[in-house]
């Protein structure tokens, strides 16, 4: 019985631990609406089966912080550490786009949603933002 047990962790548990191991820590990113960077900040965390988000926003001189979590409902890959997904958030907000980790040291990300708004790599505006008003976070790169 448990060499049953060992064999079903063992194909199971051990590969999706390994595609999960695969993403980098976390990609700093920034939200774009039309091109243009909106203010928005932010550290996404890929994992197998999510896309988790924690975004920094500076209002009235204070920065303003929210989480959001997206469900990957539909994830595709031709090429190694590239894939097109399909996410949702907690909101029902649904989302396309490509996580490039090919270069571990340069991860890429670009989620759209229906409404425009883009995740995608910070800028140098965005590095400008966290710079000014959390220079003591780590986004990740």
């Amino acid at each position: 019985m448990m060499k049953k047990i060992l064999f079903c962790l063992f194909i199971c548990v051990i590969p999706s631990t390994l595609f999960g191991a695969s993403f980098p820590q976390s990609i700093a990113f920034e939200f774009q609406e039309h091109g243009k960077f909106t203010g928005i900040i932010g550290k996404a965390y890929v994992t197998e089966t999510a896309v988790e988000v924690v975004t920094f926003a500076e209002k009235s001189e204070e920065v303003v912080s929210f989480a959001f979590i997206y469900i990957i409902f539909e994830k595709q890959s031709q090429i190694e550490g590239l894939y097109n997904i399909k996410c949702r958030n907690q909101l029902g907000v649904v989302s396309t786009g490509i996580i490039d980790i090919r270069d571990p040291q340069k991860p890429k990300i670009t989620l759209t949603s229906d409404k425009g708004i883009t995740i995608t790599n910070i800028s140098n505006g965005g590095r400008k933002m966290k710079k000014e008003f959390l220079p003591k976070v780590d986004l990740g790169k």
